[in-house]
C-alpha cells in the first residue's frame, strides 16, 4: 500500500488515504482506503476499472517500474500476443509491436499488472518472468 493525500467527501480535510493494487479473478483491482482523524469518516473501496493516473503514478514512485519478460518465440510468441492483445485491450499495430520484442521485455508497468500477465501466459504454459526495472 502507498499513502496519498486528498480530500475527506465529508469535511473536505486534507487526509491520508492508502491505495495500491493487486490481481483477483485474472483482473488488476485497484484499493483506496481512508479513516478522517477530524470527522472519523471512513471509506474502502475495491475498482477493477483503470487506476486513476495520479495514484498509479504514486505506486510507480514507491514500488518502481516491473517489467514482463517473455522467453517464448516464433509460434508460442503469436499465442502470447494473442493473450496480452485480448488481456490489454490493444489494437492490432500495438500487439504486433509487442510481438517484435520477443523474445524479451515486451511490458512495463506496476507490479500487480504484471504479475496478472506472467499469470495469464503461465495458465496457458507460455514461458514469461518478472523483473524489477533497475534505475
Amino acid at each position: 500500500m502507498v499513502l496519498i493525500y486528498g480530500l475527506c467527501g465529508n469535511c473536505s480535510k486534507d487526509i491520508q488515504m492508502s491505495v495500491g493494487q493487486s490481481v483477483f479473478d485474472k483482473k488488476v483491482v485497484w484499493h483506496l482506503s481512508s479513516s478522517c482523524p477530524y470527522c472519523s469518516q471512513a471509506i474502502a473501496l475495491d475498482n477493477t476499472h483503470a487506476i486513476p493516473n495520479e495514484m498509479k503514478k504514486e505506486i510507480l514512485a514507491k514500488e518502481g517500474n516491473w517489467n514482463l519478460i517473455v522467453l517464448e518465440e516464433e509460434q508460442p510468441a503469436t499465442v502470447v500476443t494473442k493473450i496480452l492483445r485480448q488481456a490489454m485491450e490493444l489494437s492490432l499495430a500495438e500487439a504486433m509491436n509487442l510481438k517484435k520484442k520477443m523474445p524479451g521485455s515486451v511490458f512495463v508497468g506496476t507490479k500487480a499488472e504484471i504479475e496478472r500477465l506472467r499469470h495469464l501466459l503461465a495458465a496457458e504454459g507460455l514461458k514469461a518472468s518478472i523483473t524489477k526495472t533497475v534505475t
